[in-house]
């Protein structure tokens, strides 16, 4: 037995084992093994400090509130590559007084005496829009640079209504589940998936006026934080205590993700920007997030990676949430997690390396009660 310990070779194939299982069980750590996180460990916001958004006013009836999810003005592209001009929404031609229009002539008797149209019972929900009293959300598909790029319009009442939840309703490492699924179980009327918190062991994580994790990431790429007002923030951890962003400023959601696409209305990224873990920089499949003033949103995801879709890249989604009127856009978790759902069904074609299937993630921002 000693003699063969004394064989040159045997040191090195017992060092070659050694290191194999340590890889071994860092990847599982990583990638596979599901760790949950205590509730001792989490800190909630103190509420009563805050207001949450609100809108000044109601919602404004069906009829003559726009849903156009671009400027009349803006311009996409077809399958053939040929200019498309959106046309203005017929809500918008509707509105606008005719010229053999009286405007100056006082109403009539009959017309005083006509009762009020009966009251519009919510909610409303066509393959492609959702309207209550606190929601409003609109769907369109268009064409840009040779992809399909799913649009979704969505204003509230209240920031009430813009929530995120875990996969299985936990917190931790590598806990998975498809986006839809998540979706169905807490009864989102609309969601995207996240910034897939859960494949990481550092980074900020706040969800709900929660914080779970204070670790700082090291990334190039900065957080956004979603406050109580449902304005947006934009920053680097390294640069901010996360208690601060949740007591002092509110924080109701915080996703570490990136980049920030879109500053202050001006593009934020240059035509090489490209996540880490991107298959190649010339375009993937994208879920970005963007605002337009509090409780005016648009969430955005692209599909890519297919014979149909290429991919747009990074700076190229921060032209089309520009040319959205957005003041500000941030990228989520893309590639085969970017997943689109609405109303019971899956909007958008998930996919890796063309095969059609939602990946599971970890977590979803979602519009719901």
């Amino acid at each position: 037995m000693l003699n063969f310990f004394k064989k040159p070779y045997v040191y090195t194939v017992c060092i070659s084992i050694l290191l194999a299982g340590l890889l071994t069980w860092s990847l599982l750590d990583v990638f596979i093994i599901k760790k949950t996180m205590e509730s001792s460990e989490m800190e909630t916001m103190d509420f009563s400090k805050f207001t949450v958004a609100q809108s000044p006013n109601t919602l404004p009836s069906l009829e003559p509130w726009p849903m156009d999810p671009l400027p009349s003005e803006t311009q996409s592209h077809g399958k053939d590559g040929s200019v498309i001009t959106l046309a203005p929404s017929e809500n918008e031609s509707m509105n606008e007084p005719s010229g053999s229009e009286d405007v100056t002539a006082p109403p009539s008797a009959e017309s005083e005496e006509t009762p009020a149209p009966p009251a519009v019972e919510y909610p409303i929900i066509t393959e492609n829009s959702y309207a209550d009293e606190n929601i409003r959300i609109q769907i369109t598909t268009i064409r840009r640079f040779d992809s399909d790029i799913h649009v979704a319009e969505v204003r509230l009442s209240s920031l009430s209504y813009l929530k995120t939840a875990f996969a299985n309703d936990e917190f931790g490492l590598n806990i998975k589940e498809k986006t839809s699924s998540q979706a169905e179980r807490v009864g989102a009327i609309f969601a995207v998936n996240g910034d897939y918190y859960g494949a990481n062991k550092e980074g900020y994580v706040i969800r709900n006026g929660i914080l779970y994790r204070d670790s700082i990431r090291n990334s190039k790429f900065e957080d956004l934080a979603i406050l109580y007002d449902g304005s947006f923030v934009s920053f680097y951890e390294r640069d901010v205590a996360l208690r601060d962003l949740l007591h002092k400023q509110g924080a109701m959601q915080v996703l570490a993700f990136g980049p920030t696409l879109l500053k202050d209305g001006e593009i934020a990224v240059d035509t090489d920007t490209e996540v880490g873990v991107a298959h190649h920089t010339a375009g993937n499949p994208r879920t970005v997030i963007g605002i337009v003033e509090p409780l005016h949103y648009f969430f955005v995801v692209a599909d890519g990676r297919t014979a149909e879709s290429f991919g747009p890249t990074l700076h190229q989604m921060a032209q089309i949430m520009q040319e959205l009127g957005c003041t500000m856009a941030y990228n989520l978790d893309g590639g085969g997690s970017a997943t689109m759902y609405f109303n019971g069904k899956v909007i958008n074609r998930p996919t890796t390396d063309g095969d059609i299937h939602e990946r599971s993630v970890s977590d979803i921002v979602y519009i719901g009660y």
